[in-house]
């Protein structure tokens, strides 16, 4: 079974929404492990890589919208390479 342009699309759309939910469930994670004193600072880097990956989402989304399938194919695989890049950037 093959898949066309627009199911890779969704494929890609769908791997950014569940990258998404693990960079904000990081937060609950060191919510537990740091109990009471979990900083801003500490939750700073993950807030700021879900917003990166929020516009991205909302950018593969658009070019979904308008049929550019291949386009937001590449933005979805983008944004996984995007956010590898800032977490060992940011986070280490």
């Amino acid at each position: 079974m093959r898949l066309t342009r627009e199911q890779w699309a969704k494929v890609g759309i769908l791997v950014q929404l569940l990258a998404l939910v693990r960079t904000l469930g990081e937060i609950y994670r060191l919510k537990y492990v740091f109990g009471g004193e979990l900083t801003l600072d500490q939750v700073e880097p993950f807030v700021t890589g879900a917003l990166l990956d929020a516009l991205l989402i909302c950018l593969a989304v658009l070019l979904f919208f308008f049929h550019r399938y291949t386009s937001a194919t590449v933005v979805a695989a983008a944004t996984v390479f995007v956010l590898m890049i800032y977490k060992l950037y940011a986070i280490g």
